[in-house]
């Protein structure tokens, strides 16, 4: 797992149904010292591993 990253599973309850929801996120910090304390990616390399999940989920939901 990337450094900075964090996966959260929630179950949640609706009239008739149940929906399990998958959260993935991906923290960043804009100050480089503090950056490398934290363990925390750079706003870019954030929104890059971001993108590059979205893209993955959606060619599985798509089936490729």
């Amino acid at each position: 797992m990337f450094r900075g990253m964090s996966t959260v599973v929630r179950i949640i309850k609706h009239a008739e149904s149940y929906e399990v929801r998958v959260s993935r996120f991906f923290y960043f910090d804009d100050n480089p010292g503090r950056r490398s304390i934290n363990n925390r990616m750079s706003p870019e390399q954030a929104e890059d591993e971001a993108k590059k999940r979205a893209r993955t989920e959606r060619k599985r939901l798509e089936g490729r």
